[in-house]
């Protein structure tokens, strides 16, 4: 038998218990969720279309006004200086009222230690005070923990649910992984 949290709620407060704590799976409003994600190389996004496939939630794709250099290593110099110097990048995506979303499932590259600087930008701009979110994140070779931290600075008073981290070679093969872990999350059954 499932009981909605409304249901539960009501119940709760009938009995006058309250302010109930319940578990994270069932105090998250996994209908009131959108996907927001920067992907230069499409390895993200593959990831963005796994999770909006599985649950339904709109994707909003995060574009820069200047695009990065075409080859590689010329984008790495770029992307290096930037998060170094903290620097902002322009975007050219109009961001819609985020207000009537709970969850935000948060997708970026790593690079050089933090966050791209796309989702960096964003973040400055728009606060998620209230949401939870759910990052996922892709590297070529380094472990997430950089960019969470980032995400944490950038967003202090968003919940923090469990992320998602993959290489980004093994992003397009990943939707089993992907799967699981909203299942793991309590976001899909």
């Amino acid at each position: 038998m499932t009981i909605s949290r409304r249901v539960l709620l009501k119940g709760a407060a009938a009995l006058g218990l309250g302010a109930l704590a319940l578990p994270g799976a069932m105090a998250t409003d996994f209908s009131k969720a959108i996907i927001i994600y920067y992907s230069r190389s499409g390895n993200t996004e593959s990831i963005a279309r796994v999770i909006a496939e599985a649950t339904g939630a709109k994707m909003l794709r995060i574009d820069v006004k200047e695009p990065y250099a075409e080859a590689y290593s010329d984008m790495t110099d770029i992307a290096r200086d930037e998060v170094r110097r903290k620097a902002r990048r322009e975007l050219k995506t109009e961001i819609p009222d985020l207000s009537g979303y709970e969850v935000v499932y948060l997708g970026s590259p790593y690079w050089w230690g933090s966050l791209s600087v796309p989702m960096s930008t964003f973040l400055m701009d728009h606060n998620l005070a209230g949401k939870t979110v759910y990052p996922f994140i892709t590297s070529g070779s380094s472990s997430p923990s950089g960019a969470l931290s980032r995400i944490r600075e950038l967003c202090p008073a968003a919940t923090m649910g469990e992320h998602f981290y993959v290489p980004g070679s093994d992003a397009r093969d990943a939707g089993a992984d992907i799967r699981a872990w909203l299942r793991k999350i309590g976001a899909v059954k």
